[in-house]
């Protein structure tokens, strides 16, 4: 029967409630004395009282492990045994009575006693409590929690994890019952932490097995003690032991998120009822569709990764010089791992919440740099700081690790050679020849010639560690005592020695391109190929033989032996892939893409075209249906082979709207979606070679159409101009090149003969009136030009893939081409006059269907095509003037403004995205990404070009020239806004993409290819010239101009243009100083046997030094290429200096060239071998 208690028993009684919860044992007997006296019937909470205040004195003052006859706390069995069974009304009491009776036999030491004391179900008795009507007091609540614990201990110490787990689990469903544990009292906060402690512990600490099926059990189980941590400012205890155990704790709760992260979470991760509420106020538009699972995991594993660092760093010490830090090593090892899943293939951007992977990224720069301060010396850290900052791009910081890496390596594998010790610290010889490989792939892959050279010092100690001598482990040294040392090599697995030789190779062939040692080439090409084989010697190394036999395949096509190459590349297409290798979706048939490539241009090389054109076909073939690599259009379009047959909109930027990104090509990286474009333009020479050039023209709007798919428009960031955008600025794809009527077309239709010019001899010039020179003013109002800005002249090599593929003497056949199809209403625009200009204004962008009017600053009105056309101007102008040089009254309003000067937007533009790709290759910044995409198409459209060139359709040409003038000029602008410097200009920088110097040089020299067709050699001329003056030794513009110059010595054409030619060339009066009137020779000249003495030269005419002079630069010129690595294997080159030789009497010598030549044709494919992979010998 419950008796009522007085006002002052219940103060009383309340009093020493709190006073145990909050552990003042010092008031606790006066309190229970007073509630003795008071309520003289709660005899058994008094009693239990004071037995709880010795026992906390008692396991304060003394270890567990004392004798229990030493003791006075067995005294307290007896009364409180008593008071047990006499206590019939207040079950709380009994209960509290109880708990004080298992503590004081753990106490003790006597937890089998223990356990037979307390309740045999915890959470059978807190129903029972629950039941009896009454609030739970708190000190009640404190011993529930303090039962479970002690009741779990006995088995836990005799090795029963399982029952200890399900004793301490009992008390969850109690503890997840509670709204709050941030303010609960001192008490229970210290018995419920050693609970989740040893709970947590026994799931998921160091030693315990996990069942991956229980991941949502281990979550709940840390989500309470993540909830218990936020309050604990007020924890009470604070030895070292606790503070131990709390880290190991986080680490586990770190470890099992982990362990989601690295499988899918959509499965194994649950997000609870709260949470789910959390997420729910997250802003719709910063997250779209990402799945709430991803968000709230990224999110919690953050915060269990800042809360676990915080914890290592102020409890761990820096270590001695001899000691390693192996927690911190291991924490490093952990986020390490999660940051290679969180920003691989499997995981989107907006999945990461705000930053995305770079983001993600630099949280793991920052955690790495944390660590590096409580290690010493760490290899460890120093390779994971040289891969991240890689990652990000941020190569000089990478380099700066990867040194310093090496500098410790070194020494430290020189002392253990001297000593014969091994140093435990030190990474073993896997990683570090790993490591030292994939520095290698980065140099070669995205660096100049600067890092192909550092790529050869890297390989150098490669194999000095490879010939090292290295200490045995103990185990070896207790089975091999007479020979403790061996060479690393002996000691590699078979995959880490394929992949040290496979990158020696690979720096030994990429230097080989670019070293100025022609007699070093054939050697290297050879080591090269030495090493490539020697990676493929280990058994057991079979996920490594793909990209073996790509750079083995692709280094014996560069030397010619075409026949084993195709072996090789065969042998890569039928190998079976590697069970045991992790991928991504269709990882393996991404990387066959470039051996297709590689088997088409080899089999090119044999003049099997078609089979060349199917090989092209089976590379994109292998992904099935096209909507798995390209995704699904808005609009059933038909495809073959990825390619649309018809896309019937008109600009760039329709095209891509027209897709809804889903495909495989948005997983890959830039340099993937380029190898794809690279495979198309070769598809497109196979049919040219096949067909005609006027067949492949056909496909120009289907390569258009697959680069917006893969990259979007190349937009460019504009700057407002005060002057308007002209015609041209809105045209369209369609219109720029199918849109008007070719000055060609009559000639078309009297013959179908395809031919590809490269000299002089081409046929005439159209019969056309000429055209008016019209003076453009750009933004500034300067003259719409551009000057190089090179500070040294360049000596690099240079991708040839216009230069070369499109002219190819074995493929100069006749070939019956179909006649282009064109719908004159549809696409045919009357010329414009200048008039007529200023009635455009108004035309939205949408109307005209814009491809790149952003990239245009000003342009003029071309009577004779319709189309906008710079003019030709010299690159030594001045900087442009700030003031216009015209009347602004002269000019039409611009487009969408009212008045004159338009207001300025002075708006950021919009950065491009970020985009994941699957491969762990860096995350270049915006603006490279940029200088990359605007790279290539520039590249596309003069590939185009080169089409309507050999095909006689000069207009078309000119158009797809000017496209690839607006965006080098556009490109050029934009890196002026950013950078000063006149080496911004010359470098492209790491990465994809072309200097602003390079991009020039093709532009001018497409235009020059473009006048010599038109028979303008004088025009071709000063094309070639302002082409060297950005790139000296560039390929085609070098022979280009070899050629005319040759010609102008055998006087085919003349030193000087006639007047007729003058008024032909519109630009002629824009830039009268570029027409040359002297040639100057440029050493080395022919032999003296065939110079003319001192007194002849004295005596001849100033029209034959003038002859004289351009044979010797051509020589020069020619000379200079050939010895280089972009043009040791150009034919163009050594038939031209084969030429020059024989023009200078040295006919022997040119026999001799002219049999290389023969030697070099036999095995030349239709494109240049550089096409093939973007990345070099990198697949």
């Amino acid at each position: 029967m419950i008796t009522r208690e007085s006002d002052k028993a219940l103060r009383y009684i309340n009093q020493l409630d709190e006073a145990r919860c909050n552990g003042r044992w010092q008031d606790v007997p006066e309190l229970a004395r007073k509630v003795e006296k008071h309520a003289p019937h709660r005899k058994c909470l008094a009693l239990s009282a004071r037995a709880e205040v010795q026992v906390s004195g008692q396991s304060s003052q003394r270890p567990t492990t004392a004798s229990s006859t030493s003791s006075s706390l067995p005294s307290l069995i007896p009364p409180l045994l008593s008071a047990i069974e006499a206590e019939t009304a207040y079950a709380q009491d009994a209960f509290q009575a109880t708990t004080c009776l298992g503590w004081i036999h753990w106490a003790l030491d006597e937890p089998s006693l223990a356990i037979v004391r307390l309740p045999r179900d915890i959470s059978a008795a807190v129903q029972g409590l629950s039941d009896s009507g009454a609030a739970l007091q708190d000190w009640t609540k404190v011993c529930i929690v303090k039962a479970a614990y002690l009741k779990g201990t006995d088995p836990e110490r005799n090795e029963s994890s399982a029952e200890a787990f399900h004793t301490y689990s009992s008390i969850l469903p109690y503890l997840s019952y509670l709204p709050s544990l941030t303010s609960v009292a001192p008490q229970f906060r210290l018995w419920t932490e050693r609970l989740l402690i040893r709970l947590c512990l026994l799931w998921g600490g160091p030693g315990a097995s996990r069942d991956p099926t229980s991941m949502d059990d281990g979550l709940r189980i840390f989500r309470v003690w993540d909830r218990l941590w936020e309050g604990r400012a007020t924890a009470a205890d604070t030895e070292q032991g606790s503070r131990t155990a709390r880290r190991l704790v986080w680490r586990a709760y770190y470890d099992l998120l982990s362990s989601v992260v690295q499988r899918d979470p959509s499965t194994t991760y649950s997000v609870e009822a709260s949470e789910k509420r959390a997420l729910a106020t997250l802003e719709p538009s910063q997250y779209g569709n990402t799945p709430a699972s991803r968000l709230q995991l990224r999110a919690e594993l953050n915060r269990v990764e800042v809360t676990y660092e915080s914890l290592l760093l102020q409890e761990t010490h820096f270590p001695k010089a001899s000691e390693r830090n192996e927690e911190i090593e291991s924490w490093v090892e952990a986020v390490i791992s999660n940051w290679r899943v969180l920003c691989g293939p499997g995981w989107r951007d907006e999945e990461l919440g705000e930053g995305g992977k770079e983001a993600v990224a630099r949280g793991v720069l920052d955690i790495l740099y944390r660590a590096a301060t409580k290690t010493f010396h760490s290899t460890q850290i120093l390779r994971y700081l040289f891969t991240v900052h890689a990652s990000l791009a941020e190569f000089d910081l990478a380099f700066k690790a990867y040194n310093s890496y090496v500098e410790i390596v070194t020494r430290t594998k020189d002392r253990a050679e001297k000593s014969g010790e091994e140093d435990t610290a030190l990474d073993d010889d896997d990683t570090i020849l790993r490591t030292a490989a994939e520095a290698i792939r980065l140099l070669c892959r995205f660096g100049n010639r600067k890092e192909a050279g550092k790529a050869i010092d890297i390989s150098k100690n490669i194999q000095k560690w490879l010939r090292q001598q290295s200490p045995a482990s103990a185990q070896k040294r207790d089975d091999y005592v007479k020979d403790i040392q061996a060479a690393t090599e002996t000691a590699l697995s078979p995959e880490a020695m394929a992949v040290a030789y496979r990158a020696i190779g690979i720096s030994q062939a990429h230097w080989a391109r670019l070293t100025y040692d022609i007699a070093s080439r054939p050697t290297l090409q050879a080591q090269a190929a030495q090493s490539f084989r020697k990676a493929l010697e280990p058994s057991g190394a079979e996920a490594q033989q793909l990209e073996t036999l790509y750079c083995l395949g692709l280094l014996l096509a560069e030397t010619r032996d075409t026949a084993g190459a195709i072996r090789v590349v065969k042998q890569a297409l039928t190998s079976s892939p590697h069970a045991g290798r992790p991928s991504s979706t269709y990882s393996r048939e991404r990387r066959l893409i470039s051996l297709w490539h590689l088997l088409a241009l080899l089999l090119s090389a044999r003049s099997e075209f078609d089979t060349a054109s199917e090989a092209c076909e089976a590379a994109l073939d292998q992904f099935g249906e096209p909507t798995h690599l390209f995704g699904n259009l808005d609009e059933p379009h038909q495809f073959h082979n990825g390619y649309s047959n018809h896309i019937p909109s008109h600009s760039v930027e329709e095209k891509v709207q027209q897709f809804q990104y889903g495909g495989l090509v948005d997983q890959m990286e830039p340099f993937e979606r380029e190898g794809i474009i690279q495979l198309k333009l070769t598809q497109l020479a196979l049919v040219e070679a096949l067909e005609g050039s006027n067949a492949a023209v056909d496909g120009s709007d289907e390569l258009l159409a697959l680069y917006a798919r893969l990259f979007g428009a190349a937009r460019q960031q504009t700057h407002p101009s005060s002057l308007p955008p002209p015609r041209g600025a809105t045209s369209s794809v369609r219109s720029s090149i199918f849109g008007r009527h070719s000055t060609k077309s009559a000639q078309r239709n009297e013959s179908n003969t395809t031919s590809l010019p490269r000299t002089s001899t081409t046929s005439g010039p159209p019969e056309n009136p000429p055209a008016p020179a019209i003076q453009i003013t750009d933004e500034h109002g300067g003259t719409n030009g551009h000057h190089h800005h090179s500070v040294f002249r360049h000596k690099g090599h240079h991708d040839q893939d216009i230069q070369r593929g499109t002219g190819s003497l074995k493929l100069k056949k006749k070939s019956t081409g179909s006649l282009r199809e064109r719908d004159d209403e549809a696409s045919a625009e009357p010329p414009p006059d200048l008039s007529a200009q200023q009635g455009v204004q108004g035309r939205s962008a949408a109307q005209d269907g814009e491809v790149a009017d952003e990239f245009v600053r000003s342009s003029a009105a071309d009577p004779i095509g319709g189309l906008q056309r710079p003019t030709v101007e010299s690159p030594e102008r001045p900087l442009r003037p700030i003031a216009h040089n015209v009347p602004r009254h002269a000019q039409p309003l611009p487009v969408r403004h009212a008045r004159q000067p338009p207001r300025q937007d002075t708006r950021l533009p919009t950065p491009l995205p970020l985009a994941g790709y699957s491969s762990p290759d860096p995350r270049f910044p915006s603006a490279q990404e940029r200088r990359h995409k605007i790279s290539l198409l520039i590249k596309v459209w003069l590939f185009i070009a080169g089409l309507y060139t050999r095909a006689a359709m000069f207009d078309d040409a000119s158009g797809a020239v000017d496209e690839a003038f607006k965006l080098a000029d556009g490109f050029e602008l934009e890196l002026a806004h950013e950078s000063s410097s006149s080496r911004a200009f010359a470098d492209k920088g790491w990465g994809g993409g072309q200097s602003v110097e390079q991009l020039w040089a093709d532009v001018w020299t497409q235009r020059g290819e473009l006048a010599l067709a038109q028979t303008s050699p004088h025009h071709a001329l000063d094309c070639f010239e302002k082409a060297l003056a950005h790139y000296p030794h560039h390929p085609a513009a070098t022979v280009g101009l070899s050629n005319i110059l040759l010609d102008v010595y055998c006087q085919k054409v003349p030193a000087e243009p006639s007047e007729t030619a003058v008024a032909a060339i519109p630009s002629a009066s824009a830039s009268p100083s570029l027409t040359p009137t002297t040639f100057v020779p440029i050493p080395p000249s022919p032999p003296p046997e065939q110079q003319p003495s001192a007194s002849s030269s004295n005596s001849s005419s100033p029209e034959e030094l003038n002859r004289l002079a351009a044979r010797d630069r051509a020589y020069g010129l020619l000379s200079s290429l050939t010895k280089l690595g972009s043009g040791w294997d150009y034919t163009e080159a050594w038939f031209a200096l084969a030429r020059a030789y024989e023009e200078g009497g040295q006919i022997e010598k040119a026999k001799e060239i002219l049999w290389w030549c023969v030697e070099l044709e036999d095995t030349r494919p239709i494109r240049s071998w550089h096409s093939v992979g973007m990345g070099g010998y990198v697949l």
